[in-house]
């Protein structure tokens, strides 16, 4: 029999693999405010549009947004960064109680729902940043309200301002936006920035570089009306975003003076022989013309405390070169007092030998020019997931952090072990993600990588998630104590779910086998009893997993191969083993995309369904 897992209490994981690895007002929030000082600034964007960092599922339980949130922190923490930009309002929706906008989806399933007991998740999230050393920072989106279309629409709240004000609201290519030349929908924007200033210890208010969503927005009945005195539509529509920028400024520096207040436009803001002073680019996304925000002017008018263009292109780029963008930045802030952070495109690494952006040299590249720039104020990285999903971005990060002392050592695990574990099978949200737009469906999963994600997603009996990095004792002896997988492989030894091999190994790069994750799956039930069938004549009754093939086969999580074997010593692919996983949580689906979420997965895969329910690009069902 192997050892590597035990089941001491019907060990469970939940939805196994996940793919590879201060003050501005005294209400909610109100642990002493971190203060605004000139040190570098290390951010990092907390996504929660599609849930794409916070939380891993919709959902009301508290404790369970508590963890991922202590999780979600610590890691920055450790990862060496100073502040957080944690999206509160990725729609016309918010992550907390507010008296404009309703609950997001995102966050509990249903604009109508509100977490468990009260429960109020950014003063949850601002009280444990400070007490890591930690900025945090309401990110916010102005205008949008759809990602979904007309479906999205349809189930907003009835106390959405954009069904209680549906004459703010215009269609633009199947979503919905408020109008920004509405004096009503600028007001209600100033109105719900201000009431995070009031009501939460925020460090600062961001707003990313979603202005308006194109050239053809279809504001000309808005123009007529409104739009006398302007040449151009453009101009026009310039200046109502430069309203709405001024004013919210001004407003929220009148409730505490020192809030920073900054906003993270697309990095080039023109090209030169568009206007003169624009940067020497060429054929890229000119901020200025495309979504109508004039960046420069905020600058030079002073309207903000810091600019964070995202230049999410590599040095030596033949028409956006990074050195040359962050160069004219760093010429556009000198002298005004407004401070220059670079947003950092960490979501390009790329493992493609090929690829300028593959290993981190790329990376390491642009912030040694940044440490040129006296301008550079800090860099915000896009985003969580990205940095601590990679391996190589991790490591370079924890080790900058080791190297200027910022690293937060993880707290002790408990002493008390958890009486019972199990499988989370109420969800139908995504539980994979693509590394660098990609799935590499036929790679094998490794032993680390499988528990490092058995040990995020495991949950008590009461679905808490249990994983929170701490730390613990290290039994195997080619475990590292810097590698990235070593937090959870000793959360798994202190849980009972790892014990690894008779020689004191763990080999966490060795790959898992197709009967390592069926065992895997067949102990997690609440009764897994002994099967004495043999439906595969590869996996005879002496076979150490036998009774658990037999399982998944009578369950249908396992049809084995055309030949009829079942291969149980064969590294279970990527693809397989979303194809198992889905089989043993009950999911049903039916993608809901035209074109495959992956660059490497066509949509003739053989399990492209499976991927994509994984993914949560699929309607889902439960039989």
């Amino acid at each position: 029999m192997r050892q590597w897992f035990k089941n001491p209490a019907r060990l469970a994981l939940v939805l196994l693999v996940l793919l590879f690895i201060g003050s501005c007002g005294t209400s909610a929030g109100t642990g002493t405010k971190t203060p605004q000082t000139e040190q570098e600034l290390k951010a990092v964007w907390v996504a929660t549009v599609y849930r794409l960092d916070y939380p891993s599922q919709a959902t009301t339980n508290a404790a369970v947004l508590q963890q991922e949130a202590d999780e979600i922190l610590q890691n920055c923490a450790a990862l060496g960064m100073n502040a957080v930009f944690l999206q509160v309002r990725p729609s016309a929706d918010a992550l907390y109680p507010s008296t404009l906008f309703p609950w997001s989806r995102y966050l509990t399933g249903s604009q109508t729902a509100a977490p468990s007991g009260g429960f109020d998740p950014l003063a949850y999230w601002v009280d444990r940043a400070h007490a890591l050393g930690l900025e945090l920072h309401a990110w916010i989106n102005p205008y949008r309200i759809t990602r979904g279309g007309q479906a999205e629409f349809d189930t907003l709240a009835p106390s959405s301002p954009a069904k209680l004000h549906p004459d703010w609201v215009i269609q633009h290519e199947g979503n919905f936006y408020f109008d920004p030349s509405l004096p009503q929908v600028q007001e209600l924007v100033i109105q719900g920035a201000e009431e995070l200033c009031r009501n939460y210890a925020i460090d600062g208010i961001h707003l990313d570089d979603y202005f308006y969503p194109g050239t053809d927005f279809d504001d000309s009945a808005s123009f007529a009306a409104r739009g006398s005195g302007f040449s151009s539509l453009g101009d026009w529509r310039r200046d109502n975003v430069n309203q709405l920028v001024q004013a919210l400024g001004t407003r929220i520096h009148a409730i505490n003076p020192d809030l920073s207040y900054g906003i993270s436009p697309s990095g080039v803001w023109a090209d030169k022989r568009s206007l003169s002073q624009g940067s020497n680019t060429t054929g890229g996304f000119e901020s200025y013309y495309a979504s109508y925000a004039d960046s420069r002017k905020w600058v030079l008018e002073g309207w903000i405390d810091y600019i964070c263009p995202q230049i999410y292109w590599y040095i030596g780029h033949n028409r956006m070169d990074y050195e040359t963008i962050a160069r004219w930045w760093a010429d556009t802030v000198r002298g005004t007092g407004v401070k220059l952070y670079v947003g950092m495109a960490d979501y390009m690494i790329s493992d493609d030998p090929a690829s300028p952006w593959h290993g981190t040299a790329a990376l390491e590249a642009q912030l040694a020019l940044n440490d040129t720039l006296p301008e550079v104020a800090g860099a915000a990285h896009f985003r969580y997931q990205f940095l601590v999903g990679n391996p190589a971005l991790r490591a370079l990060y924890e080790s900058r952090a080791g190297q200027s002392g910022t690293a937060v050592p993880p707290p002790p695990l408990p002493a008390e072990r958890p009486r019972a574990l199990r499988l989370n099978t109420w969800s139908s949200e995504g539980y994979i993600q693509g590394s660098n737009g990609k799935f590499r469906p036929d790679a094998s999963l490794t032993r680390g990588e499988a528990v490092a994600l058995l040990a995020r997603l495991t949950v008590d009996e009461a679905g808490n998630p249990l994983y929170t990095g701490a730390s613990g004792e290290n039994l195997f002896s080619d475990v590292s104590s810097d590698a990235w997988y070593t937090p959870y492989i000793s959360f798994a030894q202190w849980a009972g779910i790892a014990q690894g091999y008779l020689d004191g190994t763990f080999r966490p790069e060795q790959p898992v086998s197709r009967a390592e994750l069926v065992q895997l799956l067949w102990s997690y039930t609440e009764d897994p009893a002994v099967q004495n069938s043999q439906p595969f004549p590869d996996v005879s009754l002496r076979h150490w997993a036998a009774s658990s093939i037999a399982y998944a086969a009578e369950q249908g999580w396992v049809s084995g191969y055309l030949d009829g074997t079942f291969r149980p010593d064969q590294p279970v692919s990527r693809a397989e083993a979303v194809k198992l996983i889905n089989a043993a949580l009950g999911r049903q689906s039916t993608p809901t995309l035209s074109i495959s979420p992956f660059s490497d997965l066509p949509t003739n895969h053989w399990a492209y369904q499976e991927i994509c329910a994984a993914a949560g690009f699929c309607r889902i069902g439960q039989p």
